[in-house]
């Protein structure tokens, strides 16, 4: 009667602490829209991720995803399916819009949340935790970085996109550079880029910085080139670098027509047990921009997991380690510090010739 009693304790020890060990982790990220690509690519490396994490752990790991098409509407309801229908342990949100949307119900969630892109508002010492670069540390170093240059700044024109991200960045880019920038916000129809890439050229500029979201700069790209003078110089934030596709697509198949351009990039080097566990599942395929950091921002979530969800939010905070992105550890507002790369387009191609210091 004894064994039989202590058998049967130790089988619902044992359920029960698999049922404590087997997580459910949402994500919910743009797998369809102007940043499907980038999306997917992430995606792709938190896949990647959850495959080395049961294979190293024996745990299992669930993941369910849903695309929010870069749409706050979508994104809420993304959430909604994933915190009352599917009960989701966790989260990993990957768009701006979507965390705006999604910031005051999470509150109540109970778990951190780790956000993949620019978190535009609300940055806090929160439950929040960023794995890409936020203002603080980016655009002061490259406002620093095009000033040195020593391009001809006589007529500097700033063009951005209409939104949170976008139009946070550019301000934030001007308060920083030391000289007369003209603030041009371009159309959010893509219909009206062409009128908007006419009134850009009327202004004559010697300096453009570009700071859009990809297929929308793409186009106005496209459109301005024939326009301009070929010695005005061209600067892009990293969205060129995220849809670099898309600008491909538009300028023939490659960016020799934007060759001496420059461009931010977050900087790292995939370590080799990312690339060979990403050929492992994706068939040799190689990885796509940010997958990299999809694939660390899974494995600092479930390295750093506990039981207790405060005690899971600071051992995120603690984090301090080499991944496959490049050294990982966050602020007091839990975004994180950034690896910064500078890229030109040479022959077509973008390659890293400079690094921004820490």
């Amino acid at each position: 009667l004894v064994i039989v009693v202590i058998g049967a304790a130790v089988a619902i020890n044992k359920e029960n602490q698999s049922k404590n060990d087997n997580l459910k982790i949402g994500v919910i990220s743009p797998l369809s829209g102007d940043f499907a690509g980038v999306g997917e690519n992430v995606v792709k490396g938190i896949k990647v991720a959850q495959a080395v994490y049961i294979e190293k752990t024996g745990r299992k790991i669930d993941v369910i995803i849903e695309d929010d098409a870069a749409d706050a509407v979508k994104g809420l309801s993304a959430y909604r399916k994933l915190t009352e229908s599917d009960k989701v342990n966790g989260l990993i949100n990957v768009f701006t819009s979507t965390m705006d949307a999604i910031y005051e119900p999470t509150k109540t969630a109970g778990y951190p949340i780790m956000m993949e892109f620019f978190q535009a508002n609300n940055v806090a010492d929160d439950h929040i935790f960023q794995m890409t670069p936020g203002n603080d540390g980016t655009w002061d170093k490259y406002a620093a970085y095009i000033k040195k240059a020593g391009f001809d700044d006589s007529r500097f024109v700033l063009v951005h996109s209409q939104d949170a991200a976008q139009d946070s960045f550019a301000k934030v880019f001007e308060s920083f550079y030391t000289g007369k920038i003209t603030d041009f916000t371009a159309s959010i129809d893509k219909n009206g880029l062409r009128a908007d890439a006419a009134k850009i050229a009327a202004l004559k500029p010697t300096l453009i910085l570009f700071i859009m979201t990809p297929e929308n700069g793409a186009i106005l790209t496209k459109e301005l080139l024939p326009l301009l003078d070929p010695k005005t110089q061209l600067t892009y934030d990293l969205q060129i670098v995220t849809g670099n596709s898309f600008y491909m697509d538009q300028l023939g198949g490659d960016l020799s027509k934007l060759n001496g351009a420059l461009a931010i990039s977050l900087e790292g080097e995939p370590n080799q047990e990312f690339i060979d566990a990403y050929h492992k599942l994706y068939n040799g395929e190689e990885p796509g921009f940010l997958a990299d950091f999809g694939y660390d921002t899974f494995l600092v979530y479930l390295q750093s997991h506990d039981k207790d969800n405060a005690k899971w939010t600071e051992n995120i905070k603690a984090t301090n380690r080499k991944g496959a992105s490049g050294q990982i550890r966050f602020d007091k507002n839990g975004i994180r510090i950034p690896d910064l790369a500078v890229k030109k387009v040479i022959d077509g191609k973008l390659q890293t010739v400079d690094r921004l210091p820490f």
